[in-house]
């Protein structure tokens, strides 16, 4: 379909989700890998490993997944992982597949255009905040990390978990606080769990080939970029 960004309107918000939208990664997994190497941890890497094979087999709900994953990093400091998010960020823009180029191009439609552009990902702010910056995202909506008095990672998340249907929980707790018109935002995003975000934008486009939501998006008369 042809692109729904008209040359003359008023600047609005365009809400991405990132992994597999935005860039070719999962984020939180690909950084995992990275850190137990960098930490020197090969017995929490055969444990992630074993812990969410047995998971996957079970077919456990997303937000299982998603709570399971952050309890690995119980006790260790939020700083050094944020260090070590820069570190890897460093390491992945180096390849020219990092970034999904029709998305990325989207977005800088959007900044040139005025635009608002938030990020809303399952993933942490560790990883999100470096790429963030390289392409001028204004603002994070994403997983809130409990830390302790040291700023110590507790293993725990915050209530509204940034997956599937709190994606729209928090969209709209962010559009409320900032006077946003969803009805004349765009979304976009790459799979099933994303259909709460782009169903509560006035514009959402779909990123991406899988079959299931081809069609949604094609009764839908949704953007396509794939």
């Amino acid at each position: 379909m042809i692109s729904n960004l008209t040359n003359h309107r008023d600047p609005v918000t365009a809400f991405f989700d990132v992994d597999d939208t935005l860039i070719s990664v999962k984020s939180m997994f690909d950084f995992f890998q990275y850190w137990v190497i960098q930490q020197n941890l090969p017995k929490i890497k055969l444990k992630f490993d074993h812990e969410f094979k047995v998971a996957r087999e079970k077919n456990s709900p997303r937000e299982e997944l998603n709570r399971m994953y952050y309890r690995f990093f119980k006790g260790h400091s939020l700083n050094s992982v944020e260090l070590l998010g820069v570190e890897w960020f460093k390491e992945k823009i180096l390849s020219p597949n990092f970034f999904i180029n029709k998305t990325l191009q989207r977005l800088k439609e959007h900044k040139n255009k005025g635009d608002k552009i938030v990020f809303v990902s399952g993933s942490m702010s560790p990883l999100l905040q470096p790429i963030a910056n390289h392409v001028g995202a204004d603002d994070l909506l994403c997983t809130d990390l409990i830390v302790d008095i040291d700023r110590n990672l507790t293993g725990e998340i915050g209530p509204i978990q940034t997956i599937g249907a709190g994606k729209s929980d928090v969209m709209n707790k962010f559009a409320l606080a900032n006077d946003i018109k969803l009805s004349d935002c765009y979304g976009y995003g790459d799979d099933f769990s994303d259909m709460y975000m782009l169903l509560l934008v006035g514009n959402p486009v779909y990123v991406g080939n899988q079959p299931q939501m081809l069609d949604i998006a094609n009764i839908n008369n949704w953007e396509i970029l794939n």
